[in-house]
């Protein structure tokens, strides 16, 4: 049975306008794609750091960020509220990032990465490096440059 797509009026459909199986079907390769990739690294996270995947985003966020909020790292990381305070609470018990506790509102608590955790994701980093190359391997340098153009832009139309 073949899947019928709509496309706007602009559009003209990768497959024609019947899928005639999920092979074909543009959003059900991304997130076979995806899921693929982001095993991989959960499996080499947890194996060679003793991190999670949330663990992992929520300190590159971290990095980035320096100083945030719980709150605040929702957006920053695409994960829900309940997996950002997790994987901030492991980390902390792990020494990985600091917690700071506003004077005036018990409530909110800052984060911040330690020394440790900063060491650690230049661990990571290099670990990322070489599982991306893994995952590339086969695709020249415009072609990954393309590759990152084109996510982006999937990425911004979502």
């Amino acid at each position: 049975m073949a899947r019928h797509k709509t496309q706007a009026a602009n559009q003209i459909p990768l497959f024609g306008a019947e899928v005639e199986s999920s092979e074909n079907y543009l959003p059900f390769r991304v997130l076979h794609a995806a899921r693929l990739v982001e095993r991989r690294i959960a499996r080499a996270l947890t194996a060679e750091f003793d991190l999670s995947l949330a663990e992992w985003i929520v300190l590159s966020a971290l990095l980035d960020a320096d100083q945030v909020s719980v709150r605040d790292l929702v957006p920053l990381t695409g994960l829900d509220t309940v997996a950002v305070s997790r994987a901030a609470t492991r980390l902390s018990d792990k020494r990985f990032v600091r917690k700071i506790v506003n004077k005036h509102d018990k409530r909110l608590v800052v984060l911040s990465p330690s020394k440790a955790g900063r060491a650690l994701a230049g661990e990571v980093d290099r670990k990322m490096l070489d599982l991306e190359t893994a995952f590339l391997k086969g695709l020249g340098v415009q072609e990954r440059v393309r590759l990152g153009q084109l996510l982006g832009a999937v990425i911004d139309s979502a």
